[in-house]
């Protein structure tokens, strides 16, 4: 039977009130009951941050009245912050308050009804926090609350990000900040897999003391991001100041080792100074006004340290100090660095350094000797002293010779054995330039020495067959070469057996495996049989073909 229209919507909206009680009925005391520990937590948290937030306003009161021009750029925006906080917060509050009151209101603590919604915990209890109602007709399906709640929040955040002139900074608090709200066209899926937008997700069949829970929470996020905001502008009042308790002078050279022909550069400061004032830097001998601490720090003087000297040039609080390098040796230098103090005097830091002319040269070793072998790595280390492993670079005159930062491979063919090479060493000057160190060093390109051919680590002599047995076969072995992990392999062989009163057996065989047949001779073998392997071929890693010393054996 068709029900018309009317009494159709009339039973929907029946069986809405009937779920709604139902779910209502199935919200249990303990979960209402945490909620209200939540809320509890969260209302703390915001009078103890606003209390915080309070005293950093009086911070910047305070520093106002030390030095307005520094503090009043970011008093004003730490204000602004404020005031933009203060009105979300003002807002929310409104809201909090329409949702009481819709819900029935308040009873408290002499149980007297209050239809108002001017509600607070510690004045008593809810009329009806069970209610899944109120919210969802108030957020979101009447009134829309929870949308003009959830712009006002975005546009709160932009609002404060937008007083931040840092690209740096404005990073960091985009991160950090936590008032974070999604946008309206995230979407989130519930439990029932259903997509939903953030009002929805938030406010949709919640609770009446889920839903002011969920509102204080977004007052302590506000709260909370406006306390960062203002923590940042306080710390800029004095983020550019210099704060020291005493003035050193301090040296620094890219490098305190010059090779002949180069120039000695060395930057001369204050260590803590007034960035719109530079100081004069004076360069000649110290007198008795420089006198040095227990520590053998130099101690500022009123009194010119400094004998005649020639003041150089200043560039950004710091001295240029040039000196050409002629001869060998060390060079000291000293003088003083001459600051105005508060008080409109001057002050002098008398300072001394030293630094060291040296000529020029190169340091090329091989990392095993002073040769070059074919057909292998040969690593060499390349050096020059007063420049950095990165600023030199070296390269030989033949083969393949690679590497960076000090540490290079030479890679010679077999074709250039008994050539002379020769590795030559460029080194990168402070300034850029680049020079050829030295005229260059020779190395000799020499042939792997041959190995020696060996069975069970004998090359002749007596031998039991158990040991003979056991071996795998001829191996190609090096004696006495530096370089490791270099090996021969043998190509090819004779296998000679000689048993008593019988004639020999000889028997060609490829590689250095015993061959089934000559396994079997090994096998058979006895006492005072002899075994001679010749004409033994080894191939090497510069592809050379070498001929081995034969092997000869008497079983034992």
């Amino acid at each position: 039977m068709s029900i018309p229209k009317e009494p159709r919507q009339m039973m929907i909206n029946m069986m809405y009130l009937v779920l709604t009680a139902l779910l209502a009925l199935n919200v249990s005391a303990e979960i209402l009951n945490a909620f209200h520990v939540v809320n509890q937590g969260i209302i703390n948290s915001n009078i103890s941050v606003d209390n915080k937030n309070s005293r950093t306003m009086d911070a910047f009161k305070s520093a106002m009245e030390k030095d307005a021009a520094k503090t009043e750029p970011w008093m004003k925006k730490a204000t602004q912050t404020q005031t933009l906080a203060n009105a979300m917060l003002k807002y929310i509050d409104e809201i909090k308050a329409e949702i009481v009151k819709q819900t029935g209101g308040w009873v408290d603590k002499d149980e007297k009804e209050h239809k108002d919604g001017d509600w607070s915990p510690e004045k008593g209890t809810l009329s009806d926090e069970k209610n899944l109602d109120v919210s969802t007709r108030y957020m979101i399906e009447d009134d829309k609350k929870g949308y003009e709640l959830q712009t006002k929040l975005i546009a709160l955040r932009s609002d404060l990000l937008k007083m931040i002139d840092d690209p740096g900074t404005k990073k960091e608090l985009e991160s950090q900040l936590p008032l974070n709200i999604a946008s309206p066209e995230t979407k989130f899926k519930n439990a029932e897999g259903e997509e939903k937008d953030w009002v929805n997700m938030n406010f949709h069949m919640v609770p009446t003391i889920a839903c002011l829970t969920l509102l204080n929470k977004f007052q302590n996020d506000i709260r909370n991001s406006e306390s960062m905001m203002m923590d940042y502008y306080l710390k800029q009042i004095n983020a550019k100041d210099f704060k020291f308790d005493r003035l050193t002078a301090r040296v620094i050279a890219p490098s305190s080792y010059v090779v002949e022909g180069q120039t000695y550069k060395a930057d001369i400061f204050v260590a803590a100074f007034n960035s719109t004032q530079n100081p004069e830097v004076i360069i000649g001998g110290l007198n008795s006004n420089a006198t040095k601490d227990e520590f053998g720090n130099y101690i500022e003087t009123k009194e010119n340290p400094v004998t005649g000297g020639n003041s150089i040039k200043v560039e950004g609080g710091m001295g240029k100090y040039e000196a050409g390098a002629s001869g060998e040796g060390e060079r000291k230098y000293s003088g003083a660095v001459k600051v105005t103090g508060p008080d409109g005097s001057a002050i002098y830091y008398p300072f001394e350094s030293a630094y060291t002319s040296a000529k020029s040269s190169a340091v090329i070793s091989s990392d095993n000797l002073n040769i070059i072998y074919a057909g292998i790595p040969n690593p060499f280390s390349v050096s020059v002293p007063g420049y950095a492993a990165n600023k030199i670079s070296a390269s030989a005159t033949g083969g393949s010779f690679t590497g960076s930062n000090g540490k290079y491979v030479a890679n010679m063919p077999a074709n250039m054995i008994g050539q002379k090479i020769k590795i030559n060493v460029i080194a990168e000057n402070i300034d850029g330039t680049k020079k050829q160190v030295g005229t260059g060093t020779e190395f000799v390109v020499k042939r792997i020495p041959d190995p020696v051919a060996i069975v069970a680590g004998k090359t002749e002599g007596k031998i039991k067959t158990g040991e003979l047995k056991a071996s795998p076969g001829v191996i190609a072995q090096l004696k006495d070469f530096y370089f490791q992990g270099v090996n021969f392999q043998v190509t090819s062989y004779d296998f000679i057996f000689i048993a008593k009163r019988q004639d020999p057996y000889i028997k060609s065989n490829s590689g250095m495996a015993w061959s089934g047949d000559i396994l079997a001779k090994i096998q058979g073998a006895k006492p005072g049989d002899q075994i001679i392997i010749r004409n033994i071929k080894a191939k090497g890693p510069d592809g050379t073909t070498r001929s081995l010393s034969p092997i000869s054996l008497e079983i034992n």
